[in-house]
């Protein structure tokens, strides 16, 4: 995870397209710039040398919600596999991660990145220190710096999903940003042997509960707690208000689990589609 590695050509459907359709002028980072390729007989020749045959863009441009990276070993897809399947998936925006077949952003009606800045907006996140207890593909790290964080804590267990995000040119501050502090490690286990007091901000957006359930229990919120410093603030997605998992309500659970372990001004944001609450200052 070199903060100076330099990514390999991203293809999709859409470049595949324009690039079948005679465009020279591509984006091949997910839309963040354009380049000029290179036609050389039945070969697009990218910037840097790596090249791909016509007949292997023509199958990407048949595959929907797939990424591929070239490389002079040929064309792979991002994805990796272990107890789960992980993928990195394109939108008009960011891509967004999924796993087993469940996205891990909001893409409907807004991207991953827009959706990441309005968790923080409606957070007030202005400086400060900002712990991310699910980096994901890093949105919300990057976000928060910037919103002007003088650091962000921004912890992933899945090492799957960190390779992934090394591929995905829009993780980049993840790798680069000397504001963020990338952990591997065990969002529980980290939060649990943090100091107490030290973070003006927590933004929790976990996985669904199926895949982090004691991300979502009395324990692990008064960890939160517990590292805030009074006055501090706390985000946490939760779904839709009266939305049912298993039977269970989970957004009045989830808020009701917060005021027990001590959070006051609990108020749920329908935009955010999560709870904003407070540590008192008593």
């Amino acid at each position: 995870m070199s903060r100076s590695r330099v990514l390999p050509p991203l293809l999709t459907r859409a470049n595949s397209l324009q690039l079948l359709g005679g465009q020279r002028r591509v984006s091949l980072d997910l839309g963040l710039t354009t380049v000029m390729v290179d036609v050389v007989g039945s070969m697009f020749v990218f910037p840097g040398g790596v090249s791909v045959s016509r007949d292997d863009v023509e199958e990407i441009a048949d595959r929907d919600n797939a990424v591929f990276f070239a490389s002079p070993e040929g064309v792979f897809q991002v994805a990796l596999s272990d107890s789960h399947y992980y993928k990195l998936v394109p939108t008009g925006g960011a891509p967004t991660l999924e796993i087993d077949g469940i996205r891990m952003h909001r893409t409907k009606g807004t991207s991953p990145e827009v959706d990441a800045g309005v968790k923080l907006r409606v957070l007030d996140v202005r400086g400060g220190l900002v712990l991310d207890t699910c980096s994901g593909l890093g949105y919300t790290a990057a976000e928060a710096v910037r919103r002007g964080a003088e650091a962000v804590v921004s912890v992933e267990r899945s090492h799957q999903v960190a390779r992934i995000a090394v591929m995905n040119p829009w993780s980049r501050s993840l790798f680069s940003c000397d504001r963020v502090h990338y952990v591997l490690g065990d969002s529980f286990d980290l939060t649990g042997a943090l100091p107490g007091g030290v973070f003006d901000y927590v933004v929790h957006d976990p996985p669904r509960l199926s895949l982090a359930g004691e991300l979502y229990g009395s324990e692990f919120y008064g960890m939160l707690f517990r590292v805030l410093k009074p006055g501090g603030g706390l985000y946490h997605y939760t779904g839709e208000p009266g939305g049912r998992y298993r039977g269970r309500d989970l957004p009045r659970g989830v808020a009701g689990r917060l005021r027990a372990a001590g959070f006051s001004d609990l108020r749920y944001i329908p935009e955010a589609l999560g709870v904003v609450a407070v540590k008192g200052d008593g």
